[in-house]
């Protein structure tokens, strides 16, 4: 038997002893860490199911923002998970393996869209989704005769025989919120976003029956798990949506996910999710300068139902779910105005949560080729690009002024006085609503 270790890196963060901004106070950022929805990476633990059913590895998994990373323990396979904000780690445990003689491979996001940079510090390198590829790549690491490059062509992979993840490696401290995808995709093209480097255009869902061996698999490790539904935006695909909602409505579960404002357009829809399960959404509602929403996704989605913003998320949160509202500071529309506005209207609109962040230009997106054209990236060190750290210069106010701005916008959201009256708002609207408390 083969030792393999898939790996997920932690984030370094932009300076010492600070894992989101460089001048972030103490108390800041771990109101900001307590506000996140915390759990394990779920990608790899498909390409752990995956190595499993060769019969041929003895898979080990290590996340390290639940568990500590044991250097002293050898693999044959040392396969790395990258994203932006950790890749530098990664390089650097890439280049710690392969002095030990191990055989190192590199995957994820940032591999995919900086193959050139990534493949200096790996033997092979897997670019796009990983199913097909990181089998392809078992079998040929088995007959000793692997390549260094394996790419898979963007949105070709089918989530029909996409395997059921190995759950049970996820460790004791990360099964309080589960991850499960049940779908790929979303149609917005928004310009920040790098889902489309990885995903393509497609929208790719999964088998009923498979998501629900899945659903099984999750309750028999933790029957009292909340499930966070990972797909990049839950309910663009109504046939979809509907389906999994009949199918949660038989069994007892507690579910977050992400979506679209549109969601709060169909009261019926909202009512079935509540009924069914979900607690809390996170929508992408970027920015309420309506200027910054022209042109920030391919069809101005965003921009086009920027004037029902406040109506569906009373719409949604009426009904039980708590919107988490997720924000963009820094973008080019934006002057000094914009934090006291950003904060009125996620005080005014009784936002359940809100994930703040500012303008960053993740590689392989529309928006770094652009901002890098312009000379706008002040920095190109990975760890600062932590979505809470500035690194670009904004086009209407210094970095400075960004961070004194963002920093006041955090103190009011995160509040005592904010959190009292979001707490009594919601007692009010469950009890409206005919739910209980």
């Amino acid at each position: 038997m083969k030792r393999l270790l898939l790996l997920i890196p932690k984030c370094p963060g932009p300076a010492a002893g600070k894992k989101w901004n460089a001048v972030w106070p103490a108390d800041v950022e771990a109101a900001v860490t307590h506000s996140m929805w915390k759990l394990i990476t779920p990608g790899p633990l498909v390409l752990a199911k995956l190595a499993q059913e060769m019969g041929r590895f003895e898979v080990h998994l290590t996340d390290e923002a639940f568990q500590p990373l044991n250097l002293t323990k050898k693999y044959d396979i040392v396969a790395i998970y990258t994203v932006t904000p950790n890749v530098k780690r990664a390089y650097e445990l890439a280049d710690f393996y392969k002095k030990q003689g191990t055989y190192v491979v590199l995957g994820g996001v940032h591999t995919t869209v900086c193959p050139e940079e990534a493949g200096r510090h790996a033997h092979t390198i897997l670019i796009g989704e990983a199913e097909s590829i990181w089998t392809a790549f078992l079998q040929d690491f088995l007959m000793h005769r692997t390549r260094q490059i394996y790419a898979q062509p963007l949105g070709k992979v089918s989530m029909y025989r996409s395997p059921i993840p190995a759950f049970h490696l996820i460790p004791e401290n990360a099964r309080k919120l589960i991850p499960i995808q049940t779908a790929r995709g979303c149609p917005h093209g928004c310009h920040f976003c790098n889902l489309r480097s990885l995903y393509g255009r497609s929208y790719r869902p999964k088998k009923m029956q498979n998501i629900e061996k899945e659903l099984r698999a999750v309750k028999q490790l933790n029957p009292h798990a909340t499930i966070y539904f990972t797909d990049d935006n839950l309910f663009c695909s109504s046939t979809h949506a509907d389906a999994l909602m009949q199918l949660l409505q038989q069994y007892s579960v507690t579910w977050y996910a992400n979506t679209d404002i549109s969601f709060g357009a169909d009261p019926v829809r909202i009512r079935r999710a509540y009924q069914c399960g979900c607690r809390q959404v996170l929508i992408g509602l970027e920015s309420v300068n309506m200027q910054n929403l022209t042109g920030l996704d391919e069809t101005s989605f965003k921009r086009r139902h920027f004037g029902r913003y406040r109506e569906w998320i009373e719409n949604i949160q009426s009904q039980g779910i708590g919107v988490i509202g997720s924000f963009i500071l820094g973008l080019d529309g934006d002057g000094t105005d914009v934090f006291d506005k950003t904060a009125e209207f996620i005080l005014e609109a009784n936002l359940f949560g809100a994930s703040i962040t500012v303008n960053t230009p993740y590689p392989g997106t529309v928006q770094f080729h652009e901002l890098d054209a312009q000379n706008r990236i002040c920095t190109y060190d990975w760890n600062c690009y932590t979505i809470f750290n500035p690194v670009i210069q904004p086009k209407k106010m210094s970095i400075e002024t960004l961070n004194a701005g963002y920093l006041k916008v955090l103190r009011a959201v995160h509040s005592t006085e904010a959190a009292k009256r979001k707490l009594e708002y919601f007692k009010r609207k469950i009890k409206e609503a005919g739910n209980d408390a």
